[in-house]
């Protein structure tokens, strides 16, 4: 099974619309997933996971109940660097939760789980795969990118992320950030899961969202959801969920 998860229906209306053969579920009694195949491979579609708390403890229960092949972790995300635009498509390259910090308790370092590396890595033949889906696309402007995944949003935190990306070992010049990536990787890690995120950039982190930029992100989730979908045919094409890279 292939679990494509979003935070809001907006994230997952796309798959939830090519689904074959779909049969709607109730997952720990709350959060709706719908389950069909798409290219003949089984995928279960969830959303209403908008934290890392959150999409680790979803993912933890469905990985649990069901036998997962590959997560692909979908929706929008906000721009740290200047970069990246408004509607730009944005592939992880690795993820890191903004939300840790036991550097006084541990030897850990800002944003690392003791006993695991700081940087969660995807899966280096899935990211090939996607990029081959998007680069069919020409016209999709995209980006490999860190992800800091952080619940906390206020203008404090934003400024804090802003300046202080070094203190994350990020040096990268494609950095967004996220609500619930980094929860996705947390739970697929421990399992030995491949995942990865797809984002589209809703905005700076800085500048007010506002209709205009929502309804372009609305557009490009057609093209997001294309490329996915052509990564799931390559999937089904190939075996290539075989000795996953992600490291703990």
């Amino acid at each position: 099974m292939i679990v494509i998860v979003g935070a809001t229906y907006d994230d997952v209306l796309y798959f939830d619309n090519v689904l074959a053969n779909k049969k709607e579920e109730v997952l720990l009694s709350r959060y709706k997933a719908s389950r069909g195949t798409i290219l003949n491979q089984d995928v279960l579609v969830v959303h209403e996971l908008f934290s890392s708390i959150l999409a680790s403890a979803v993912m933890s229960h469905i990985l649990d109940k069901y036998y997962v092949d590959l997560v692909f972790c979908v929706g929008r995300c906000v721009s740290v660097s200047d970069s990246i635009k408004n509607g730009d498509v944005i592939i992880s390259k690795t993820i890191i939760d903004a939300n840790v910090d036991l550097s006084l308790f541990t030897d850990a370092v800002l944003g690392q789980f003791p006993g695991f590396s700081r940087e969660f890595a995807v899966q280096k033949d899935i990211l090939g795969y996607l990029e081959k889906g998007i680069n069919r696309r020409s016209y999709i402007s995209h980006h490999q990118a860190t992800i800091l995944t952080s619940d906390n949003m206020s203008h404090d935190m934003v400024d804090y992320l802003r300046t202080n990306k070094q203190i994350f070992g990020v040096n990268d010049d494609y950095l967004v950030v996220d609500h619930n990536s980094s929860g996705v990787a947390l739970a697929c890690t421990l399992k030995g899961i491949p995942y990865l995120s797809i984002k589209v950039a809703e905005n700076k982190m800085d500048r007010q969202n506002n209709l205009d930029t929502y309804l372009k992100v609305l557009d490009k989730y057609i093209d997001l959801g294309k490329a996915v979908v052509s990564t799931i045919n390559d999937i089904g094409r190939n075996d290539i969920l075989e000795g996953s890279d992600l490291h703990v």
